[in-house]
């Protein structure tokens, strides 16, 4: 391989990682003290030992700018039956209340807000891991 395509080939690895972030995503309705659908929020991972009482998992979230949405990925292996069952066995998400984007994230990608809104957004199950597809935030 020629030195120029090892940099092309770094290159799209670094877009790549830019493009990615791993978080912790916490579901329910924020004004329903978690209860419900839809997601309360999304954050930096918890410390190993950390405990919160509300429903959450670990997720990646791909900015891809073409089409202008957040992937969230949800692999299986760190999702429990019981959110797999209350947030993931139907042909779409429910997000009740908007929910912010962290301000890391919106600051990395340039997005042009800070909410995704309310709405049904569908799932995308595969065999090892959701998806879920959102706009970018443009509040």
């Amino acid at each position: 391989m020629t030195a120029s395509g090892e940099s092309i080939s770094l290159s799209l690895y670094h877009l790549a990682s830019i493009r990615e972030a791993r978080m912790e995503v916490v579901f329910g309705t924020p004004s329903r003290n978690c209860e419900r659908s839809g997601i309360c929020m999304v954050t930096e991972r918890l410390p190993v030992r950390h405990t919160i009482r509300c429903p959450h998992a670990r997720a990646i979230i791909y900015c891809d700018f073409e089409n202008e949405e957040l992937v969230f990925r949800f692999p299986k292996q760190y999702v429990d039956d019981t959110i797999a069952k209350r947030f993931f066995d139907h042909p779409y998400f429910e997000v009740q209340e908007r929910f912010r984007i962290p301000l890391s994230l919106m600051r990395r990608w340039n997005l042009p807000g800070k909410y995704i809104p309310p709405g049904y957004y569908c799932i995308e199950s595969y065999s090892t891991e959701w998806r879920l597809y959102f706009p970018w935030p443009r509040d």
